[in-house]
């Protein structure tokens, strides 16, 4: 039978150990939000903008997430980095999409529908979007 001071001895380790873990799980969470708050002003561009207005802010976005990688104590990791860039490159496609299919509509007067293709591939459908009228706006 153990002493009941290696039992609080072994409680206590355990308790700064978990407690160890905790901070540093908070610390890497307050840095990352840090971060990625200096992302935000790029984000609204990405989600509402046009492929011009955000063409325009994709220097300024690079030049972000650049000096996240340097200077980020947990965000400059390849996965991390990576999974970001994953997060913009898909934003940018999704909306090209929403604009390419909205000046389609617009061009033919058809006003009742909004929004992004409901699958991928319905860009690709030459009954709806010929390639005439398609390939000048790609």
């Amino acid at each position: 039978m153990a002493k009941p001071d290696t039992k609080i001895y072994l409680a206590t380790s355990k308790w700064r150990s978990l407690e160890l873990r905790v901070t540093e799980n908070l610390n890497e969470a307050k840095d990352n939000v840090k971060y990625l708050q200096t992302l935000e002003k790029f984000i609204d561009p990405l989600e509402n903008g046009t492929p011009d207005s955000i063409k325009e802010t994709l220097p300024a976005l690079m030049n972000s997430i650049k000096m996240i990688h340097t200077i980020g104590r947990y965000y400059n990791t390849n996965e991390r980095m990576t999974g970001l860039f994953v997060k913009i490159t898909n934003q940018m496609i999704n909306n090209c999409k929403y604009n390419i299919l909205n000046f389609i509509r617009f061009k033919r007067g058809d006003y009742s529908k909004k929004g992004a293709p409901q699958s991928d591939d319905v860009l690709w459908e030459d009954k709806k979007y010929p390639p005439e009228e398609l390939i000048p706006m790609l």
